[in-house]
């Protein structure tokens, strides 16, 4: 008697493609479901167009009666850095709960015993809460199109900045996704997300402002001489007709402190500000007057912050007058533009979300070897 022995085969898992398309499907229709997130897109179109009326408000300040530019530039960049703000506050809350929330709602099981793979349904979770997101950034598309009609803008920096934001809330819903699935309770998941992002947005600064006092450092310089304190100055039209720059350098040489940054400013490359902001190559500078160009248009708050992160890489003798009894070289100063910084802030975050979705991964996989207390299976 023959005794017939079946090999039991593994079902054939599904292709990326079918996966994806059906996580980010249901995905997508449980969040249009609700009607919150019609609300949401509604108080946050109004509110970008507050803030679209209020940088063009604040342009209009500082420029002045007569306006030679346009402020499209300005407004574009106050738009872009507030929906990068609100995309920092939203992304976490978006998707810190993607697989938190299935597992305390009793559907996580149903979905990890069909042919998807945990890489699969970790990828799919975490792009149907990037699309989400990038929505907000679509809703701002009218204003967008409004500072470019305002004039001032090129159209390279604003693709830029667009395509950066874009990536800035896919790598925060990659961290929150892949906490969701490392943390049981998605409240925890959430907390620890926004935590994530904080240490990114603000502990930078703070390490950075701790770590200035030990960047101090001394350079010998004298005293700077201007054209006011020269023998013969007329009162009257000196200061129309001379440039109001040092003129010599004198004095005994003393020791005077600054800040050489060189050493400490990589800690704000994960900044997300500066990751944006520093990736869109710096514009030209239109001059306020056209007859005088001399004069200068206000910058935008992110050029502001991208001229900032280039200004700390400078050496300490650009930072002070007469350093080693010689007058600064202007045009050194200015052709002074310093390195890139983004590239550097967006690998390390990268790395993280990077590390994350690993374990986050091999959290997934069933059946699992060992639970954690309290753990909800179906």
């Amino acid at each position: 008697m023959s005794t017939i022995t079946e090999t039991a085969r593994p079902a054939q898992r599904l292709g990326w493609g079918a996966a994806l398309g059906n996580i980010i499907q249901m995905e997508l229709r449980q969040r249009l479901r609700t009607r919150a997130w019609y609300i949401m897109l509604a108080v946050w179109f109004v509110v970008i167009g507050l803030v679209t009326w209020g940088a063009v408000a604040s342009f209009n300040t500082l420029a002045g009666d007569e306006m030679f530019f346009g402020p499209g530039r300005f407004v574009f960049e106050a738009m872009v850095g507030f929906v990068l703000f609100f995309g920092l506050l939203v992304a976490p809350a978006m998707s810190a709960s993607t697989v938190s929330g299935d597992r305390a709602g009793g559907t996580l099981a149903i979905v990890q015993v069909t042919l998807a793979t945990p890489g699969q349904l970790l990828t799919g979770k975490w792009l149907a809460s990037w699309i989400a997101a990038l929505v907000f950034l679509l809703t701002a598309l009218p204003y967008i199109v409004l500072a470019v009609v305002l004039g001032g803008l090129d159209v390279a920096g604003l693709v830029v900045f667009v395509l950066m934001v874009a990536v800035e809330l896919g790598v925060i819903c990659a961290l929150g996704t892949a906490i969701s699935a490392i943390v049981p309770r998605t409240l925890f998941a959430v907390v620890v997300t926004y935590l994530l992002v904080a240490l990114f947005a603000l502990g930078t600064l703070i390490g950075f402002g701790l770590t200035a006092p030990l960047a101090v450092t001394s350079v010998p310089s004298n005293r700077a001489v201007y054209p006011d304190e020269e023998p013969g100055f007329d009162e009257e039209t000196g200061y129309d007709s001379m440039d109001w720059s040092p003129v010599r350098c004198t004095g005994p040489m003393t020791s005077t402190e600054t800040l050489d940054a060189r050493s400490t400013y990589w800690m704000l490359a994960a900044n997300p500000f500066v990751v944006v902001a520093d990736a869109v190559p710096q514009p030209d500078k239109p001059p306020y007057d056209p007859d005088d160009p001399s004069t200068w248009a206000p910058d935008g708050v992110m050029t502001s912050i991208s001229s900032g992160v280039r200004f700390l890489q400078r050496p300490p003798e650009m930072n002070v007058e007469c350093a080693n009894g010689e007058l600064m070289d202007q045009d050194e100063i200015e052709a002074h533009d310093g390195t890139p910084v983004w590239p550097l802030g967006l690998g390390i975050q990268v790395v993280v979300a990077g590390a994350l979705f690993a374990w986050a991964r091999a959290r997934l996989v069933a059946p699992a070897a060992r639970l954690p207390r309290g753990t909800r299976v179906a």
